[in-house]
């Protein structure tokens, strides 16, 4: 998993993909990322192998308030966020909440956005789980007042 953020760039996923199943370590892949990238200090990167081993970074340009946070089989980053308390407020509830990954996914940016979550507010959602055959989980909410309620709706109503 490469999930890239504030001034994004794609070619991190698709190199970090590449560099991954050539079989090196997140953090080796993530040190060749940067190095080859002048405009680093400006994005956020979290990598994730299917060893649950895990590397991070978050430039020194990258907007306010971000943050980072790693655990047992996750990563936590955001940027633009509307203070300190919303990235541990996502990580203590994904740890908290027991069930199948989409759902402590969801009720993990549940808990994020209630602890202020994005300092330009909400307007879209999206949950995508893959599992090791197919997509398991696929739901987008764009344009809602409230995206992250949207996106729990829809998920129980799949759940029925």
């Amino acid at each position: 998993m490469i999930a890239t953020q504030a001034y994004t760039n794609v070619a991190y996923g698709i190199k970090g993909l590449e560099l991954l199943a050539k079989g090196l370590s997140p953090k080796e892949t993530l040190n060749r990322l940067l190095m080859e990238d002048l405009g680093r200090e400006l994005r956020q990167v979290a990598i994730m192998d299917s060893k649950k081993r895990e590397a991070v970074f978050t430039g020194a340009g990258v907007p306010e308030w971000h943050g980072e946070a790693m655990g047992e089989n996750y990563i936590v980053i955001g940027n633009l966020l509307a203070g300190k308390n919303v990235i541990p407020s996502i990580a203590e509830e994904f740890e908290r909440t027991g069930g199948d990954l989409a759902w402590m996914m969801i009720k993990a940016l549940k808990a994020g956005s209630e602890s202020g979550g994005d300092q330009r507010g909400e307007k879209s959602a999206a949950l995508i789980v893959v599992g090791t055959e197919k997509v398991e989980v696929k739901i987008k909410v764009d344009e809602h007042k409230a995206p992250i309620n949207e996106l729990i709706r829809k998920l129980e109503i799949r759940r029925r």
